[in-house]
């Protein structure tokens, strides 16, 4: 009896899934119920999205004689969870990615036959349900690059990629993304033959491409003007398909059997034609509120108040100059009361032991020596009281080696076995050196005392002009700076120079706390590491 591959293809999809499942049963108790959850989710999604390009492909297999070569896909999602089941995070966005640009390959080749299936729906009829392909294609991208960010958001490798976005707000950063769908909307509908095709293809897709992130990179703000300008463009073109389409005189791109694509739309009927004229007119309206925020010059045209995105930075500015004048009051009183009460009582105290013993020197010299004694301990109380307070002040090893070194003999005379990761080419800005070195220390501090943590982490680097530290513990977790823990005042105490602190501490551990402060480096460090 001989075995077909569609025989074989159901029981390997259902031992992905009861892997799948195991995987999720067996990690550490410490993720809890809801880490658990998360990473089944993380399998049956992979295992749900190669069952999706399975389902696409399996006509084009079959049409070739090359069933059997379908089975690699469901044996490739089993042996990632198998083998490398933390991949399924990362191999997720991409495969959604990869998955919405096949969308438009589908669109153009392969709708009205040559297969049956794309996404949730039906594509072999060229008819109601082929209008479906394009919006699920941008559907998956949009996925795909969420999760892409959500997982990678605030990694040096996100930061080195995007250059000079990761240096903006969130809403600038939005609007300089936009040129990515926007350039991928134009030339499906322009080059409907070259985009993602073959031959002059493959050149002319990575090469678009590449040129949209360079100018992402190197110029974000005129990568959100031109994304203004193609939105607009996009919205006259609607109308026009609306016009023109049906036959008046003027002739737009095709595929193969005469559709155009046309952003969500394939328009090949009058149904279409409808769709399209409405697409444009929101894209216009789209175009129309994008332009004053990308366009200094509408703004002044229309007469309206300046950027809302910098009057909230200025305002955030002014909080954290008036947290910072008064954080620097409340050191001055602090180090005047510690002075009062410490060093200052033991020097009085020193000074009246010294008289006592020069009055006793003639009539009884073994209790002026006694007095003596007395004072030098109290001179040597006194001196340790000062380098302490100095040290509070401003370490002497944060001053002469910087704060690579600084936050290393932190890490060695803390309580907890931390490991440190610090990479740190020069020295940075002695006030944003200092700033870091004692919000690193109370993280410490804090970990040492709530966190029941044996271990932590501090990893340390610098890139595109922002330094990013990452503290972490492993211990109970729950940090949360809504209670008025320790981590509010260091969150003030970074937006002095514009910073930002985020947590990460599920209930089981481990709390992360990530800080960025942007800052340039000044000088080649001078510590041996």
């Amino acid at each position: 009896m001989s075995i077909r591959m569609q025989d074989l293809i159901l029981p390997a999809l259902a031992a992905g899934a009861a892997v799948a499942v195991l995987r999720s049963r067996g990690t550490e108790t410490a993720k809890g119920q809801r880490g658990r959850l998360r990473e089944l989710a993380w399998f049956l999604a992979l295992l749900l999205i190669f069952t999706c390009v399975l389902s696409s492909l399996y006509p084009l297999f079959a049409r070739n004689n090359m069933q059997w070569w379908a089975l690699i896909i469901p044996l490739a999602a089993l042996i990632v969870l198998v083998v490398r089941p933390l991949a399924a995070q990362r191999i997720v966005p991409v495969a959604l990615i990869l998955y919405g640009l096949f969308g438009f390959v589908v669109a153009r080749d392969y709708v009205g036959g040559g297969m049956n299936t794309y996404g949730l729906t039906m594509v072999g009829n060229p008819d109601v349900e082929a209008d479906f392909v394009l919006p699920q294609a941008y559907a998956f991208l949009l996925l795909g690059s969420w999760l892409l960010w959500r997982s990678e958001r605030g990694s040096p490798r996100l930061s080195r990629l995007l250059g000079r976005v990761a240096d903006l707000q969130p809403r600038g950063q939005l609007l300089a993304l936009l040129l990515l769908p926007t350039v991928i909307v134009a030339a499906a509908f322009a080059t409907p033959i070259l985009w993602l095709g073959a031959g002059a293809g493959l050149l002319w897709t990575p090469l678009l491409l590449a040129g949209a992130v360079v100018v992402l990179r190197k110029r974000p703000e005129l990568a959100a003007r031109a994304a203004t300008a193609g939105v607009l463009g996009l919205g006259l073109t609607g109308l026009a398909l609306a016009a023109w389409a049906g036959g008046g005189g003027f002739e737009f791109a095709r595929t193969g059997y005469g559709g155009i694509l046309y952003g969500a739309l394939i328009v090949s009927t009058q149904h279409t034609v409808d769709a399209a004229g409405i697409e444009g007119l929101a894209l216009l309206g789209l175009g129309a509120w994008l332009a004053p925020q990308t366009f200094p010059q509408v703004r002044q045209l229309l007469g309206m108040v300046p950027d809302s995105e910098l009057l909230v930075r200025l305002q955030r500015l002014t909080e954290s100059r008036a947290v910072a004048v008064d954080t620097a009051s409340a050191d001055l009183r602090r180090l005047e009361r510690d002075l009062h009460d410490g060093a200052q009582a033991r020097l009085v105290a020193l000074g009246m032991n010294l008289r006592a013993a020069e009055r006793l020197i003639p009539t009884s010299p073994d209790a002026a020596l006694a007095l003596v004694a007395e004072a030098r301990e109290t001179s040597a109380r006194a001196l340790t009281e000062l380098r302490e307070l100095v040290r509070g002040v401003h370490p002497p090893v944060l001053a002469d080696r910087g704060l690579a070194d600084a936050v290393k003999a932190l890490a060695l005379d803390s309580p907890l076995h931390v490991q440190t990761e610090i990479d740190l080419p020069g020295r940075l800005p002695a006030p944003v050196e200092t700033a870091c070195y004692f919000a690193v220390a109370e993280l410490l501090t804090n970990a040492a005392k709530h966190s029941g943590a044996r271990d932590a982490r501090i990893t340390m680097s610098h890139a595109d002009r922002v330094l990013r530290i990452e503290v972490t513990d492993f211990g109970l977790g729950g940090a949360d700076p809504a209670l008025g823990s320790g981590l509010v005042g260091v969150e003030k105490r970074l937006a002095t120079f514009d910073g930002i602190l985020a947590v990460s501490s599920p209930v089981g551990g481990p709390t992360m706390v990530v800080m960025e402060v942007p800052c340039a480096l000044s000088s080649p460090k001078t510590s041996s590491c």
